[in-house]
């Protein structure tokens, strides 16, 4: 019996738990090898009034000192039972040490409570860990990354709010849900597979969706985690959101390809203009010997082609480098009639179009190019919501803003307006869409079907001629109602000064300077028949030597701005430091070359964008010739 006490004693003084006990009374009758070593006991036996000068028993937070009935084993002895009670045993001379204690009371035969045991488990270290991985999972949470990982059999893990924040599920929502969420059913990229199981780690580009069916870019850094027998256990993924920096970068490759393209278009317009001009001069010389009604239809139709085409390269280069174009007195019935017949010759045959216009419309003051641009840019999008067919209805009416409807509609002013309307019988704009959709380079089109420009151009034009822009859009159809300033009682003024008669010359000699041989030509015979004498020069040094022998009798000087050899501007300067009172008109097919910042200080009269008519020609000549005044045009 002895021995077997011993062998007892041996075995709970040995264990790595703590095991104390106390009597009835709390007098402690047992305490281990495992519960001296927490307390910080000395080996040597000590008296029990001197124990509570080797540690202190603390609460779960380390700080407040526990009181006797809350120590474990007195609980045990007075409540009957305690289970996993946490405290902190913090010896004098050693390291802290947290312990879970369990135990209950123990009563004899005749169920008298004779005393307590508590065994004392110690989770130091597991509860370090524990506090290191909250700590790591804290800072997991706090990475702008999602971080996402998911077992080998694809469900996921492990989701930190990066990942919430990125694709709209919760931890709670995504965690225990298969991977394939991110990828709509189609699966993870197969290079991206098949370079994670070769090499356990893949980083590139993929493409993924949110909860809510965006589509995303991410930099995803994938990393197979393995057991400790080498088996793979999950994978970790850590992807940077991109979608926004890849928008960035589609816009500005686009912007780069804008800027490319303006620069092709004005060297374009300038060799198209060169071409159109003597064409457009040329055709109203031709109707002086011409006495045929049919001669002077065809005629007319050179004329009109020509000066469409002029159009079409100066729309070209609006758009394309944003040259801000003249401005005149406008009729909007003209652009609602062009634009009708536009629709009706190219638009599908199952779109039906309709114009509705007062007859006493007023005029409005514009740039016809501009304008025309935004009723086509309004009827394209129309079309595109009318796959299957509809009705297109371009109508305008005078319109009268006051001072609330001004207050509530920004950019525009009290006043007269005329008010354009655009509508179909589309399929609708969604809501989300109607947020955004002047929105630079925004598209809901497909890739190379729609630059995401055409409604942001049609605010820009509207908003620089003083107007303003709305749309109303229902599932069965969208209205666009554009709102311009109107110049009422204009037409009377315009009417009567496109009637005037032509202005002629006084016998005034005129050096005209071109390299191109058709536009000198041309001009040659039309000033000659207008009462000028006319002298030729092919490049600016034949020019200046031409000026310098007959500079009393040369009145004015006609130079393009583009030339071989020595350019317009050089030209000018050299003339007017030879006679700082000689007059000089300059002329180009690039309308950004007329810029009256570059061309006052150095006395340019007057620069004609190529082509321009014979009626702008002769009219800017004699303001020139006979205005105190310069004029830049």
């Amino acid at each position: 019996m002895a021995k077997e006490r011993e062998f007892l004693a041996a075995v709970v003084d040995n264990v790595s738990d703590g095991i104390v006990s106390c009597d009835a009374n709390g007098v402690i009758a047992l305490f281990n090898g495992a519960t001296r070593e927490f307390h910080g006991l000395p080996a040597e036996p000590i008296a029990a009034d001197e124990w509570a000068e080797h540690f202190d028993l603390y609460l779960p937070d380390g700080k407040t000192l526990m009181r006797k009935e809350q120590i474990p084993l007195f609980r045990a002895l007075e409540e009957g039972f305690v289970k996993d009670a946490e405290m902190v045993i913090a010896p004098r001379e050693g390291t802290p040490r947290r312990i879970l204690a369990s135990g209950r009371a123990f009563f004899n035969e005749q169920g008298e409570k004779i005393g307590a045991v508590v065994a004392m488990h110690d989770v130091t270290e597991r509860k370090r860990a524990e506090r290191t991985m909250r700590e790591q999972a804290e800072m997991l949470n706090l990475a702008q990354d999602a971080i996402v990982i998911r077992g080998y059999d694809r469900v996921i893990t492990y989701w930190n709010k990066g990942a919430e924040r990125l694709y709209g599920w919760t931890a709670q929502e995504a965690i225990g849900q298969p991977v394939d969420i991110l990828y709509d059913g189609r699966g993870e990229n197969e290079a991206a597979k098949q370079t994670l199981e070769a090499s356990d780690e893949f980083q590139g580009e993929v493409h993924q969706i949110a909860k809510d069916g965006r589509s995303l870019t991410v930099n995803v850094r994938k990393n197979v985690m393995r057991n400790s027998d080498g088996t793979p256990r999950s994978v970790l993924s850590i992807a940077t959101d991109l979608t926004e920096h890849k928008k960035l970068e589609s816009q500005f490759l686009r912007a780069q390809r804008l800027e490319s393209i303006g620069t092709l278009a004005s060297g374009v317009a300038h060799d198209l203009n060169n071409v159109l001009a003597p064409i457009v001069m040329s055709a109203p010389l031709l109707r002086d010997d011409v006495d045929s009604a049919l001669k002077n239809k065809i005629i007319d139709t050179i004329e009109k082609s020509a000066e469409r085409g002029a159009q079409i390269v100066k729309q070209v280069l609006t758009f394309a480098r944003g040259v801000e174009g003249e401005r005149v007195m406008l009729d909007p019935r003209h652009l609602i009639k062009e634009m009708a017949q536009i629709v009706e010759e190219t638009f599908p045959k199952g779109i039906e179009v309709t114009t509705r216009y007062a007859e006493d419309l007023d005029l409005v003051e514009g740039n016809p190019t501009q304008l025309h641009q935004v009723l086509l840019n309004l009827a394209v999008n129309a079309r595109d919501a009318m796959p299957a067919g509809g009705k297109l209805v371009l109508a305008a009416e005078n319109f009268e803003v006051d001072e609330h409807y001004a207050a509530m509609t920004p950019g525009t002013k009290p006043g007269p307006h005329v008010l354009i309307n655009v509508s179909d019988t589309g399929t609708g704009i969604p809501p989300h869409v109607i947020e955004k959709m002047y929105d630079p380079f925004f598209t809901t089109k497909e890739i190379g079907k729609g630059s995401g420009l055409g409604l942001s151009t049609v605010l820009g034009i509207v908003k620089s001629h003083g107007g303003a822009v709305n749309a109303h859009s229902t599932p069965t159809g969208t209205s666009f109602r554009v709102l311009l300033p109107a110049t009422p009682g204009a037409s009377q003024l315009t009417n009567a000064e496109n009637a005037a008669e032509l202005p002629r010359g006084r016998g005034e000699t005129i050096l005209v300077v071109d390299d191109e041989v058709a536009i000198r030509e041309v001009a040659q015979v039309l000033l000659a028949k207008s009462g000028y004498h006319v002298l030729l020069a092919d490049d600016g040094p034949s020019a200046l030597a031409l000026y310098a022998q007959q500079h009393e009798q040369i009145a004015l000087v006609l130079s393009d701005f583009l030339m071989p050899i020595m350019n317009g501007l050089a030209l000018a300067r050299i003339i007017r430091k030879m006679n700082p009172d000689a007059k000089i008109i300059m002329s180009s097919g690039r309308e950004e070359d007329c810029g009256a910042a570059d061309l006052a200080p150095i006395g340019i009269a007057a620069c004609l964008t190529k082509p321009y008519t014979q009626a702008t020609l002769l009219r800017t000549f004699d303001r020139v010739l006979h205005w105190d005044s310069l004029t830049l045009l």
